[in-house]
Parts: structure tokens; C-alpha cells; sequence
């Protein structure tokens, strides 16, 4: 692992009973690197230098104790001692003014607006129209609930709402660079919803789309991104049980 890697990751382990109290005042995510809004948070803390730890929670499989941090059961949720904070967007905020060094909102107030409404486009809209109709119905019923897909609903997703997405995001990402000028919140969250759908076996017409294309290869070439990408990936069509030792294998390599 390279240097910035052990830097930023070296202290990632997973939760138990027996943490280590010399650990408690170190950031820890709680959710499954699957999750593009948990790998949003962790390429922030990542781009930022930031150690943290991660917890690779499945919302489905929260227990009580998870409800009571995320109450509507969500993740990523992020904790830090005794403070805790769910919802990816209040997190990436919370993050941005306590380690204000290498900004992921732009100093320019038009283009902070701009960064702002693409992570919403994305966590709303993209998660609305990937998440659910694809990741969740081809990745998340067989895999964790056992429950078969639901084609139709697939089927709507790739030939109706994606082909909407993919026009409106050809008119708004640049030929070159971001949407921001430098990497932004919203590049990043825009990328980790669109990865999910490349898991769910839909397919991008770069033809079609060049330019989403061309936006999506040189963000998943950022080296925070790829390295999650890379780990959620290994993590795919495993049992939730083996998560831990994966996460705990990954980062000490």
C-alpha cells in the first residue's frame, strides 16, 4: 500500500465490544463501502487526509442499537466518541468545516450552489433511479434478502429513467476537469451513484453519451475513488458476514 494509503487508512478496523478505548475520539463510518453514499464520505475523508475507521453495516441488518443513531436507518452514519451524526450530505458538510484544508466546496459562491445541487441531483434523483430500480432490485434482493428481481422495474430503469439522467448530465458535465473547475462534492457524489449502476450490469452507450463518458473515466481515475471502487468491488456477491474481515484485509495490506 502506498503511503498516503497507510496514512489515511492504516487505523480502519471494525467496531467490536472491545475497542480500543485510546481509539474513541478517531472518526469511524458506520455502513458498507457498497454504499455510494458511505464511499462518498470515505473519498472525502480520504481526499481531506483524515484517519478514520470503518464499520461495514448493512442498514437491512441494523439492529436497535443502529436505529437509535439512524433512525431512519440509513447510512452512511458517522461517529466520533459520543457524537454521532447520520445522512451523507449533513456529514460531508460537517467534514468540510471541520477540516477546511483541501476544500470539496468551491470558494466561489455560485459555484458552492452548483457543487451543492449536483450532490443533491445525485443522492436524490440518481439514487431514486440507480440505487433502487437497479442496484437494489439485481444486487441487494438475490444477494442479502434472497428475493428474486424484479425485471420490470429493471427494465423501466435502463430504457426510461436512466436514458433522462444521462441527457441532462450531457449538457451539465464539462469536456474537461469538473463540474466545479476542481474535484467537488458533487463530482464525487455523482460518480459513487453512477459506480452502483455499473455493479447492477447496465452499460453506458459512450456513443450516446461522450461526454458522461469521458467525466466518469476521469473521475473513477481520481486515486481516493479508484481505491474504494476497488474495495466495494471485492466486496460484491459476498456473505454481509465476511464484510469485516474484507474491510479489516484491505486497508492493512
Amino acid at each position: 500500500m502506498k503511503s498516503l494509503e497507510k496514512r489515511v487508512f492504516g487505523a480502519i478496523l471494525t467496531l467490536s465490544s472491545e475497542e480500543d478505548t485510546s481509539m474513541k475520539d478517531e472518526i469511524t463510518i458506520i455502513g458498507t463501502p457498497i454504499s455510494p453514499y458511505v464511499r462518498k464520505v470515505l473519498a472525502i475523508l480520504d481526499i481531506k487526509g483524515v484517519p478514520f475507521r470503518c464499520h461495514p453495516q448493512i442498514p437491512f441488518l441494523g439492529d436497535d442499537d443502529f436505529t437509535r443513531i439512524s433512525p431512519l436507518r440509513r447510512i452512511p452514519v458517522l461517529r466520533i466518541g459520543d457524537f454521532t451524526l447520520p445522512d451523507s450530505t449533513v456529514i460531508a458538510q460537517f467534514l468540510e468545516e471541520k477540516f477546511p484544508e483541501t476544500p470539496l466546496y468551491p470558494g466561489d459562491i455560485e459555484a458552492r450552489a452548483r457543487a451543492r445541487w449536483f450532490e443533491e441531483y445525485a443522492d436524490d434523483h440518481l439514487g431514486r433511479n440507480v440505487l433502487f430500480p437497479l442496484f437494489f432490485q439485481r444486487r441487494v434482493r438475490p444477494v442479502v434478502l434472497k428475493e428474486p428481481t424484479d425485471e420490470a422495474i429493471v427494465d423501466k430503469a435502463i430504457n426510461e429513467d436512466m436514458p433522462k439522467v444521462l441527457d441532462y448530465l450531457e449538457t451539465e458535465v464539462p469536456d474537461d476537469g469538473y463540474l466545479c473547475g476542481t474535484l467537488s462534492v458533487g463530482d464525487i457524489a455523482i460518480g459513487s451513484i453512477m459506480r452502483n449502476a455499473f455493479w447492477a450490469d447496465w452499460a453506458l452507450d459512450a456513443s450516446r453519451w461522450p461526454r458522461v463518458a469521458a467525466y466518469l473515466g476521469r473521475l473513477y481515475s481520481e486515486p481516493a475513488i479508484a481505491r474504494l471502487n476497488k474495495l466495494a468491488e471485492s466486496m460484491l456477491g459476498t456473505s454481509p458476514k465476511e464484510h469485516p474481515a474484507i474491510v479489516e484485509k484491505y486497508f492493512a495490506a
